[in-house]
């Protein structure tokens, strides 16, 4: 008679509770006062980015990112720059000694991470009410409609996710991204800067090294903060003053095109009118005569 062994599965990683999944979409400048709780709770970042304070460290968590915070921990964020930001919180018991490899540390989620979030995401869509929110509001309503052991679907693909986190460990400390208050102010005034270049000369050749250089920084630098603070490139902004220009120009104005290119800083008027036609949806002559009418 054959003789069987039976082996003790091992669980590493055990959630045992949820308190909160909510997907929020966070308005250009919110600011998050902050909490702390006797739960672990982690941030996604899907779009934008967020200055993140965490106990004593504060640091900036970019899009594809996330960062886990401990029990008791304090912590609050506030948008970076003028962009809106769409994040996911989590916040869950789990008393695994293996969560102590998530504290102080941003990861970078890689395909097969997103997957297990991906999943994680549609199923608590169908199994509960709120899971779009308002921040800071949490509101864990089971469905009616909820889709048969979607619990344990949401419970096992968390404790999946953190399996893959972990075994890949290549995340990064916090005091790699530290910010501070300093630094982001300067970061504002940069951009406002550059605005303010950009609005007093858009009628010259300006590129991106000389307004790095007049700003002191590198052309690098420049499309970061600019991108930061403001949710455009340079470049972007740049083309929207000169047609918003141009615009005026023709309304108010008696120069002809090629005249109210030059003005705007054009030198070729083919460009240009191609470049107004794709941004107004008119010809030159077709907005000329809309305004006049």
């Amino acid at each position: 008679m054959v003789q069987y062994q039976k082996y003790k599965l091992d669980a590493v990683f055990t959630v045992t509770d949820l308190v909160n999944i909510s997907y929020y979409k966070l308005a250009r400048g919110y600011e998050f006062p902050g909490e702390s709780h006797d739960f672990w709770e982690f941030i996604y970042i899907d779009r934008g980015e967020l200055v993140v304070t965490a106990g004593a460290n504060k640091y900036l968590l970019k899009a594809g990112e996330m960062a886990f915070h401990c029990p008791y921990e304090f912590h609050s964020f506030q948008c970076a720059g003028q962009t809106a930001v769409n994040v996911l919180v989590v916040s869950f018991y789990c008393a695994s000694p293996y969560m102590k490899a998530f504290e102080s540390r941003i990861l970078f989620l890689h395909q097969q991470e997103k997957q297990c979030l991906s999943a994680i995401v549609r199923e608590s869509e169908s199994a509960y009410v709120h899971f779009d929110n308002i921040p800071p509001r949490v509101d864990m309503r089971k469905k009616d409609t909820a889709p048969f052991g979607s619990d344990q679907l949401i419970k096992t693909s968390l404790e999946q996710f953190f399996i893959h986190v972990y075994r890949r460990n290549d995340n990064i400390c916090f005091e790699e991204r530290t910010v501070s208050t300093n630094q982001l102010h300067q970061h504002a005034q940069t951009a406002m800067r550059a605005r303010e270049y950009l609005s007093e000369h858009y009628g010259e050749k300006i590129t991106l090294e000389l307004l790095a250089g007049k700003l002191g920084i590198s052309v690098s630098q420049l499309k970061r903060i600019y991108r930061e603070q403001t949710g455009s490139s340079v470049i972007t902004h740049l083309t929207n003053i000169r047609i918003s220009e141009a615009k005026r120009m023709i309304r108010e104005s008696d120069l002809n095109f090629s005249q109210i290119a030059e003005a705007v800083g054009y030198d070729n008027i083919y460009y240009f009118s191609a470049l107004f036609k794709k941004r107004t949806g008119m010809t030159l002559t077709e907005y000329s005569k809309s305004v006049r009418a």
